[in-house]
């Protein structure tokens, strides 16, 4: 009985560190959750970084992994909540989802995560694979004729990530609803015209 509540609340610690560490690269990048900056938040001493993470990277290694669950679950919700599956669902959902507070952070870490040694490169190079995958199964229903879905699922991720990237760039000029509405149409009509698995150009 003593041992469970020790990990209840080891469980806990762990949580509420993740949880300020997260909120932290949110509004700043990694170089905003130093471990004094994680301990203030949390209000847990700094120790436990060291304990539960191993160091900072550790810890960031962790709000990656979360900030993806988080992600990923919110989308896949979204996609599953709609009546029918269309291209436009899933942008719709990926629009809201980056309407988030918490959705910065994938914007604040993406530079350190494309550095070649940078200790979140792995674990962000990951979670896009399973990210696409995603994109790829739903757009396996929306466009069965497509010949390479996979492909689709890359451009498809790739065209909102520059959308948000030059908003955050950018506030105050780009308008991602407008930006979303373009995508929205051009990929409707590109697959409205497939032909044999590949769309017809104009």
């Amino acid at each position: 009985m003593a041992s469970s509540r020790k990990q209840e609340i080891s469980e806990e610690t762990r949580r509420r560190l993740v949880d300020a560490a997260f909120e932290l690269a949110s509004e700043g990048g990694s170089a905003a959750m130093s471990v004094q900056a994680v301990a203030e938040r949390s209000q847990i001493s700094r120790g436990s970084v060291a304990w539960h993470f191993g160091s900072k990277d550790g810890l960031l290694v962790a709000v990656v992994d979360e900030a993806f669950r988080w992600g990923i679950g919110f989308i896949t919700d979204r996609l599953a909540e709609a009546p029918k599956p269309t291209v436009d669902v899933l942008l719709e959902a990926n629009f809201a989802l980056m309407g988030q507070p918490k959705a910065r952070i994938f914007s604040t870490i993406l530079l350190e995560a494309l550095t070649s040694d940078s200790p979140i490169r792995a674990t962000y190079a990951a979670h896009y694979v399973e990210l696409r995958a995603v994109y790829a199964r739903y757009l396996a229903t929306v466009a069965p004729k497509v010949g390479d879905v996979d492909a689709l699922a890359v451009a498809l991720l790739g065209s909102t990530l520059g959308i948000n990237i030059q908003y955050r760039l950018d506030p105050e000029r780009v308008d991602r609803r407008s930006a979303v509405e373009v995508l929205e149409h051009v990929y409707a009509r590109a697959l409205g015209r497939q032909r044999r698995g590949r769309a017809t150009p104009q």
